[in-house]
């Protein structure tokens, strides 16, 4: 390896080896069918092609029960699916000959997403309520009802996926960005089938995952090190932005429909919400998924009498996964669509009925447990309001847009506010070898090394600063150990939640036993903690029973928006949100980890415009594809609530709540709710034009 990068430090592209190969993918032409033979060109010397009769071990990848084919051997689920890997020395060359390698298939009928489908298709569901809420709905002659689309995204990392292998010290060399690097590992073993104690995984520097990157580089690490192996040279496997933007794993699409019927206090009386994912060919993380987008459904408030019904569909689709808030921001737009058309046409106050609606400590949950944690909503929602002047305005524009004869008297302006919470630690259930573990050291010049699955650089910072303080030691004494798999702990995937609720209180515990050893023992002192699951008591995950989760982060955000009449172009005047986080360890990283999730939720809400065309996405949708530019933000307001509880996550709290209260001042202005993201101009004018129509 070039003797200028480090790994952790170095981005995976800026790495190269001596002698090195450069392998591309060869991948299927047909979106559903058979691979009846692949035939490659007349190679020259060093060019090779592998496929699924070169692998000596399992030819697949396993995430919590669902098998992947590293090569696909025989029947074919998706436009692009790895057929094999072709290497060679120059990466040119490897291109001009993939592009030769004949593929012979044989067609099927693609299998699709629709509202009526055969079980063969459910992949995953859920099936959970309260009560007899279908008899309440069909007796009520006034039952609100939405349904809102959400398409994929693109997770469109700073650096392009890729992995790089390479053969050291008897040891198999694995370099990639990764949040799960003993996944990799075992992954690796199981298709090579040699020992893991042969895999070393180096973990790069990893960006913003925003969760996509838990087991796809699993994928991809194993169709290099084939290589590697095989040759006998390194090998590496990069994408170029657009084989990125083609073939990388989207967050899944997802149509939530949602009908109400309140009580005659316009309390929530009885609700149906039925939820259809496009799972695609493959989602390791589905059943995931579809548990935390079925707890979600209800959201913040109480409802007596409840069905959530919630379906994964296999589809001729790419594989599709999990994005940050995995499902829940897709349900929390619906949500408070939903709940902002209720309010829109009762003419309800929108912080007066989310108030009286919400579940507070000692309440039961939908999953009937005990909510033992204050959330604080009615100091957010004052807080947001006083910062935004809500109630003025909400009143101004409701009063103008509600008497404004057409869309030409401005100027058109609207102000929503929702309020929702972030999730933390999942307790579902941990997947085999996903344990979490953390050790601490002081050697005896009282320097401390911290072991533990967190790759994050702000992460570190947050949690070196933390074991300072705990064992009354200067930051720069304590470092962690080094970032392969040999000396990290074997750990489970480094979600965005999971970092603060799980490791962070494993490095609190270690460094709390060692302070209270250190001055009655001699050094060296290794302590170690591992993370462990909720009994069944408190968390039955086959029923959806109990506290699922470790804690919340209650939110409050308002969005103000003018619309363009002449170009029918949204635009954010300003954001404000108002956060319980806990005790904050670090107000600039946290701060830095809402801008950077708010910049995500916008682009998400106002550009990234995903179509897929006989179940693939095409060449030029990656050069079209919007992402906002920091430039193009708007201008954000965060308030974060002091607090001496425990610290919880942030990092999913944008996505999760601004698209619903940007869609929501949409609302009041067009007096129609906008069902589906992206927002798109074209799509307000249809709307208005719809309504324009004469009846």
């Amino acid at each position: 390896m070039s003797s200028s990068t480090k790994p952790g430090s170095a981005f995976f592209s800026d790495m190269s080896f001596p002698d090195q190969l450069y392998g591309v993918l060869v991948r299927s032409t047909i979106q559903h069918g058979y691979l009846v033979d692949i035939k490659p060109p007349a190679m020259p010397d060093g060019y090779r092609l592998y496929t699924a009769t070169d692998i000596p071990g399992e030819n697949r990848l396993t995430v919590d029960g669902t098998n992947i084919p590293i090569f696909t051997p025989y029947e074919i689920q998706y436009y692009g699916e790895p057929l094999g890997i072709l290497v060679g020395p120059d990466h040119e060359t490897v291109q001009e000959l993939v592009a030769s390698v004949l593929v012979e298939t044989e067609l099927l009928s693609p299998l699709t997403q629709t509202d009526s489908f055969a079980s063969s298709q459910v992949v995953a569901k859920r099936i959970h309520f309260s009560g007899d809420p279908d008899k309440k709905l069909d007796k009520s002659k006034n039952v609100f009802e939405t349904t809102c689309e959400t398409s994929p995204q693109d997770h469109f990392y700073a650096e392009p996926l890729g992995v790089a292998v390479t053969v050291s010290s008897k040891k198999l060399d694995i370099y990639c960005a990764t949040q799960w690097p003993f996944h990799v590992r075992n992954s690796v073993s199981a298709v090579l089938d040699i020992d893991p104690s042969e895999i070393l995984v180096h973990p790069t520097a990893i960006g913003e995952p925003l969760d996509g990157k838990i087991w796809f580089p699993s994928l991809l690490a194993a169709q290099a090190a084939l290589a590697c192996v095989l040759s006998h040279k390194p090998v590496v496997l990069s994408f170029s932005r657009q084989e990125d933007f083609l073939f990388s794993v989207k967050s899944a699409p997802a149509r939530v429909q949602y009908r109400t019927v309140l009580d005659e206090n316009n309390a929530l009386k009885a609700m149906s919400v039925r939820i259809l994912i496009n799972a695609g060919a493959y989602s390791p993380l589905i059943n995931e998924i579809v548990d935390r987008m079925t707890i979600a459904a209800l959201g913040p408030y109480y409802c007596p009498e409840f069905k959530v019904e919630t379906f994964a569909l296999k589809t001729s689709l790419p594989p599709m996964g999990a994005f940050a808030g995995w499902g829940e921001a897709q349900v929390s737009f619906a949500l408070e669509n939903h709940i902002a058309r209720i309010q829109s046409e009762l003419k309800l106050s929108p912080t007066e009925w989310k108030l009286e609606n919400l579940l507070d400590r000692g309440s039961i949950t939908p999953t009937g447990g005990e909510l033992k944690q204050v959330r604080r909503y009615e100091e957010l929602f004052d807080l947001v309001c006083y910062k935004s002047d809500f109630y003025r305005k909400h009143t101004a524009y409701d009063l103008l847009n509600r008497e404004r004869e057409n869309l030409k008297d401005t100027p058109l302006r609207g102000i929503a506010i929702v309020c929702g919470f972030q999730n933390n630690g999942f307790s579902s259930k941990t997947p085999p070898g996903g344990k979490y573990a953390a050790s601490v050291t002081m050697d005896t010049d009282g320097k401390v090394h911290i072991s533990a699955a967190i790759t994050s650089e702000s992460m570190r910072k947050i949690t070196i600063k933390h074991a300072a303080k705990i064992l009354e030691l200067e930051t720069d004494l304590i470092r962690f150990t080094d970032e392969s798999s040999d000396f990290l702990l074997t750990s489970g995937p480094e979600t965005l939640s999971g970092k603060l609720t799980i490791l962070l209180p494993l490095v609190e515990k270690c460094c709390t036993f060692l302070q209270k050893q250190r001055f009655r023992n001699p050094l060296p002192i290794t302590v170690k903690r591992t993370y462990k699951p909720p009994r069944s008591d408190t968390w039955d995950a086959s029923l959806l029973q109990g506290n699922p989760y470790i804690s919340t982060t209650p939110a409050v955000c308002a969005v103000e928006v003018e619309l363009d009449p002449l170009t029918w172009t949204p635009h954010v005047r300003k954001t404000w949100f108002a956060i319980d986080a806990g005790e904050i360890l670090d107000d600039r990283i946290v701060r830095t980890a809402i801008r950077k999730s708010f910049s995500a939720a916008c682009s998400k809400t106002m550009a990234e415009y995903l179509v897929l065309r006989d179940g693939r996405f095409t060449p030029g949708d990656s050069v079209q594809y919007d992402i906002l530019q920091a430039s193009e933000l708007p201008s954000v307001d965060i308030q974060l609530l002091e607090s001496a509880e425990p610290p919880r996550g942030v990092g999913s709290i944008p996505l999760l709540l601004f698209p619903a209260a940007f869609s929501a001042a949409l609302f009041q202005i067009l007096r129609q709710g906008i069902t589906s993201l992206p927002i798109r101009p074209e799509d307000i004018y249809t709307l208005f034009a719809e309504k324009e129509k004469p009846v």
